[in-house]
């Protein structure tokens, strides 16, 4: 099956490939003239979970019909993660046709996205003054951004800062194998970007873009704290979106951030102040939601947390 024109990237045939590498079958859904990737996975216990991240726009009493005759008798819910921003008639039509807000989610709930469709100038002066002079003092500084080949070293190199970000951080990355998968299977696709920062030819940050379409998703970024002042991972996304624009990309997410009214208290409030210097605008998105499809699903929401836990302790990797 051909990937989707600016789909989310995990409704791509691509997303669907790794995801099979561990232990989530999928499902085409035809829906409208089009095909929703449904992935699939056994819950000890509990019985088949079906899941569908990255959700296109459709009309919800429609799609829940379709979902419910599917998979009505073959799975105890349905969990779906809409790729729409944030709107109270949409989630009380949702409501309506018998979905639950879920009580935990997978994927980011709140983010910033970047309008490319408009002049460069504009993009710049939609940052913050915080992230316009945190650019120019890393081009003054001397900082050079590099769109690089995504050859398996400089893949490998990637992670190494990935690595290094998340230890001192302290927040979770994927295994090396997961991400070293997908990361070549859109690689091959030439639907993954790589860029570097370098000072005096020192590498000091990187960021890993993906695309489909006419949009793109800042997947993955690291950086050293070696010259943590000359501020290479902001020049890294100026030069990226510049990048981006000109290949035809007209919306880029900057990815997952705290909600915006709580950040300070968060795990990672770093995150949101390095982002949101790219805009002055937040969005949140819709929440995560759970059809119930059986009388099973009632030991779900409880049972979800602790099976999570086990999971994560012996395979040491994440279940979703």
């Amino acid at each position: 099956m051909p990937d989707k024109p600016s789909a989310h990237y995990m409704q791509t045939a691509t997303w669907a490939t790794i995801k099979a590498k561990y232990g989530w079958k999928s499902d085409i859904l035809e829906f409208n003239s089009t095909d929703i990737i449904a992935y699939k996975r056994m819950v000890p216990g509990v019985g088949k979970l079906i899941y569908i991240p990255g959700l296109g726009s459709y009309d919800p009493e429609t799609l829940t019909e379709s979902l419910r005759n599917k998979y009505k008798n073959k799975s105890f819910c349905v969990r779906i993660e809409p790729d729409e921003l944030f709107d109270e008639q949409l989630l009380s039509a949702y409501q309506q046709a018998g979905w639950r807000i879920a009580s935990r989610h997978v994927q980011y709930r709140h983010t910033i996205l970047i309008d490319l469709s408009v002049p460069l100038d504009e993009v710049w002066m939609s940052f913050k003054s915080r992230g316009r002079y945190e650019v120019l003092q890393a081009q003054k500084a001397g900082v050079v951004v590099t769109d690089t080949e995504p050859t398996n070293v400089n893949l490998e190199k990637m992670y190494e800062l990935m690595q290094i970000t998340s230890t001192r951080n302290k927040f979770f990355i994927r295994d090396k194998q997961f991400s070293m998968d997908y990361w070549k299977k859109f690689r091959d696709l030439n639907q993954l970007k790589l860029f570097f920062a370098y000072h005096d030819g020192e590498l000091l940050a990187g960021s890993i873009i993906l695309t489909n379409g006419n949009k793109a998703w800042n997947k993955d970024g690291g950086s050293t704290r070696t010259k943590a002042n000359l501020m290479a991972p902001r020049i890294v996304q100026w030069e990226a979106m510049k990048t981006l624009k000109k290949e035809g990309i007209i919306q880029y997410d900057l990815g997952g951030i705290p909600d915006p009214a709580h950040h300070v208290g968060s795990s990672i409030p770093g995150i949101y102040v390095f982002k949101s210097g790219f805009s002055k605008q937040t969005h949140a998105l819709m929440p995560t939601m759970e059809l119930p499809l059986s009388k099973r699903y009632k030991v779900w929401p409880k049972a979800e947390k602790q099976w999570l836990r086990v999971y994560n302790l012996f395979a040491r990797n994440l279940w979703w």
